[in-house]
C-alpha cells in the first residue's frame, strides 16, 4: 500500500505599505522607505517619495511623535 504525499506551502500575506504621511497606498515598484518611529520604535512608518522629498510630516499611531 502505498501513502500519497502532499506538500503544503504557505505564505504569509504581507501588510499593505500605506504611506504615513498621506495614507496612499504604495506600490510594491514604487521608491519609498520604511524606518522604525524614532521616538518609540514599536510602530513601522512608511513614506512615499513625494511626501518624503516634500517634507510633508507624519505622525506615529503609537506615541503620537510628528516629524518631517
Amino acid at each position: 500500500m502505498a501513502i500519497a504525499v502532499t506538500k503544503i506551502v504557505l505564505y504569509e500575506i504581507a501588510g499593505a505599505r500605506i504611506c504615513s504621511s498621506c495614507k496612499k497606498p504604495i506600490a510594491p515598484d514604487e521608491k519609498a522607505v520604511s524606518f522604525r518611529c524614532p521616538n518609540c520604535g514599536a510602530v513601522t512608518i512608511w513614506r512615499c517619495y513625494k511626501c518624503r522629498t516634500m517634507g510633508v510630516p507624519y505622525k506615529c499611531p503609537n506615541c503620537g511623535f510628528e516629524g518631517p
